[in-house]
């Protein structure tokens, strides 16, 4: 373990301070070990930094023995990955609050796009089966699965993923070295062999009811998108997908039947406009597409110092005529376009921007509003 990573561990050991405060301090002294070795005065000129966290970081600082938490990581095999380190997932470094590092027993590829799954404790046997089948589907279109390993549908996602040959990822409310639920022994074994375990907590950390929705915001951050299979109006799943959304992320929602408690969470979102679905595709479609188009546009920008087009390094699936592409390119210069907005940005007649408007809805490529006004789907 290199002298930076010990610097995180050290500061995020502390008392007093979170995920929030810490990437403060970091901000303002440049560096964790810059951080640690300020004085009280120092301390004080950062905003929101009152005596008690000074106080804290001061009486703490040469308490906390990294020595012994990097002998427990080696026992366990578990590593560390800070915010500073190339391996740190890009998706989580965009959210507003991440977290400054993460311990990680395991392997998973951060880089390939994950969607997370989530659900109740108390789920039907349908939830089961759906949470089940979709996570094998998505391991299968060539995403990782996250979820948080509690009972329910998030062991149901697990073994989904796992199932298939895919990878996974649970996001734990207590240290990675802690078991919870402890009837999760098996899942939690073949998630180190096979996939990842990973928390903000330090070692040793109990599973406590205030840490879990701290950790949902990372199973929110790591994924693409996010899927609620079963939720009552209230609890984890339900602050999960409001953090999603918040993250600029896609939320998904299985519907369900309207006396049961347990969909009642799901079918709130899907009044409240977050997309219904009924299979696997939906999702993997939609995402599929958005990330072609975003390769189709990004090639557009490819250009040699002669002026010339290079050749594109990937071909979208989803083909766009000249007036479709003209007129998404319009939404680079605003949010919301109308057909005449688009012929003046494009150059296109009012008519035909009205037509590739109407194909790009067609193509799911964007979202009709009221008044005449399109937006962007992703």
């Amino acid at each position: 373990m290199n002298d930076d990573c010990k610097y995180y561990i050290k500061l995020c050991a502390i008392p007093e301070i979170g995920a929030v405060t810490a990437m403060r301090l970091i901000r303002h002294f440049g560096s964790p070990q810059a951080v640690l070795e300020a004085d009280k005065s120092e301390l004080l000129k950062v905003e929101k930094i009152g005596n008690k966290t000074a106080d804290s970081i001061i009486s703490n600082r040469n308490k906390i023995d990294v020595e012994k938490i990097e002998a427990r990581m080696d026992a366990i095999g578990a590593r560390y990955i800070h915010i500073g380190s190339p391996a740190y997932p890009k998706l989580l470094r965009e959210i507003p609050d991440p977290p400054v590092g993460f311990y990680m027993l395991g392997d998973c590829n951060f880089s390939a796009p994950c969607i997370s799954i989530i659900g109740s404790r108390n789920c039907s046997v349908y939830g089961q089966l759906v949470a089940r089948k979709f996570a094998a589907s998505f391991v299968r279109a060539g995403f990782n699965v996250i979820s948080g390993m509690a009972r329910g549908i998030d062991s149901c996602a697990h073994y989904g993923a796992l199932e298939a040959g895919g990878k996974t990822a649970a996001v734990l409310g207590c240290g990675v070295d802690v078991l919870y639920p402890p009837e999760n022994g098996d899942l939690y074994n073949k998630l180190v062999s096979n996939g990842a375990i990973i928390s903000e907590f330090p070692l040793g950390t109990r599973a406590d009811r205030q840490n879990f929705p701290i950790r949902n915001r990372i199973v929110a951050g790591l994924s693409v998108a996010t899927l609620v299979v079963e939720s009552d109006i209230k609890g984890g799943s339900m602050i999960t997908a409001r953090l999603a959304g918040e993250q600029g992320r896609e939320v998904f929602a299985i519907p369900g039947r309207i006396d049961q408690s347990s969909s009642r969470g799901c079918n709130a979102l899907i009044r409240d406009g977050v997309r219904l679905v009924t299979c696997p595709e939906d999702i993997i479609d939609e995402l599929s597409f958005s990330r072609q188009l975003e390769i189709s546009f990004d090639s557009d920008k490819q250009k040699t110092r002669a002026g010339k087009s290079e050749k594109p390094s990937a071909k979208p699936a989803i083909s766009l005529s000249g007036d479709e592409a003209a007129v998404y390119k319009c939404f680079e210069k605003v949010e919301n376009l109308d057909a005449d907005t688009a012929a003046n940005l494009s150059g296109l007649s009012v008519q035909k921007c009205l037509g590739a408007l109407l194909m790009l809805e067609i193509k799911k490529a964007v979202v009709k509003q009221a008044g005449g006004i399109w937006t962007k789907r992703i």
